[in-house]
């Protein structure tokens, strides 16, 4: 006798609801996509220096005009609330406590990538550009190089660029953001 594997796929107010009553412990590093409860890899040093430097730079060029979200879910609709290193999304004052930002919110979507990197560059990838987040970034540690995806659809991004060491990227939306790829990357160690 065969046994049916059963699979409950949740949804983004679910998902809000379980961790608002403490079904997750504080410290989980988990994000919703398509209605899977999908754990995070654990942050290295190297990902946490880069997520550190970017933190400094979007800030610092940003300012007020945009709120820098770091590590923060965003909500993407019914069935997905990625976490993504950073989310570049519409200034408001209340800084996005009252509700996640959502895609119409949303200018830049940045991931950290080292052992996530088949993941962001294909899952990840897939759906933001799906859910019409304007412009996707891939900071690669192991090549040492920017992934810059816009032109959203329901079948990817239009066009990826990659960016090595001697380049800048600009941002499509997000304006008056252009970062040097060198100045991402420390230079000592």
């Amino acid at each position: 006798m065969a046994t049916a594997s059963l699979k409950h796929r949740f949804s983004s107010d679910q998902f809000l609801r379980m961790a608002e009553v403490g079904i997750f412990p504080p410290d989980a590093r988990i994000e919703l996509l398509d209605g899977d409860i999908v754990p995070m890899s654990p942050i290295g040093t190297g990902h946490a220096g880069i997520v550190n430097i970017l933190t400094m730079l979007l800030c610092d060029v940003l300012g007020r005009q945009w709120v820098v979200a770091v590590q923060n879910p965003i909500n993407l609709g019914r069935m997905d609330m990625p976490q993504p290193d950073f989310c570049v999304a519409k200034w408001r004052n209340d800084r996005y406590s009252n509700n996640h930002p959502t895609p119409a919110d949303i200018g830049l979507v940045i991931e950290v990538a080292d052992s996530s990197l088949e993941f962001d560059t294909g899952v990840k990838r897939a759906l933001y550009a799906a859910s019409g987040i304007p412009e996707y970034w891939v900071v690669d540690l192991i090549h040492g190089t920017v992934e810059q995806s816009t032109l959203p659809g329901p079948s990817g991004y239009g066009i990826t660029d990659i960016h090595g060491m001697l380049d800048s990227v600009t941002a499509t939306v997000v304006n008056g953001l252009s970062v040097q790829v060198s100045a991402i990357f420390p230079q000592e160690r």
